[in-house]
């Protein structure tokens, strides 16, 4: 199971997963490709910075890159990878674009309860 391993095994095995190479994946995160073969190979750990674009490269977190307990919280919650990657990228849009975003997602909440309240009648 990958929260049993360490960060260098999730890594290798989530970029694996994802088909990208090392050196695609040091272009991403805007690294030279030696880089991630060090993190790989466990001779260094990315800086904050570079641990942030891993996690938003490889569509998963840094939490679950450093401990590898993301995924099983997600999975005990309920919720779906898809809507947490989206989540993920809302939260880094500017102040009005998320409340815009908000607001559409309430809106169609509330239409859907609507509907389900008048077919339920």
């Amino acid at each position: 199971m990958l929260n049993k391993i360490e960060f260098a095994d999730r890594l290798k095995q989530l970029r694996k997963q994802k088909g990208i190479s090392q050196g695609d994946l040091a272009e991403l995160i805007e690294v030279h490709f030696t880089q991630v073969s060090r993190y790989e190979r466990r001779e260094t750990k990315p800086n904050a910075e570079a641990m942030s674009k891993l996690a938003k490269a490889l569509n998963t977190t840094v939490d679950f890159l450093m401990n590898g307990t993301a995924d099983d919280v997600v999975k005990d919650a309920g919720l779906e990878k898809e809507l947490i990657s989206r989540f993920i990228e809302v939260q880094s849009l500017e102040t009005d674009d998320k409340k815009t975003v908000l607001s559409q997602m309430d809106a169609y909440i509330a239409k859907t309860k609507i509907q389900i309240l008048l077919h339920a009648k």
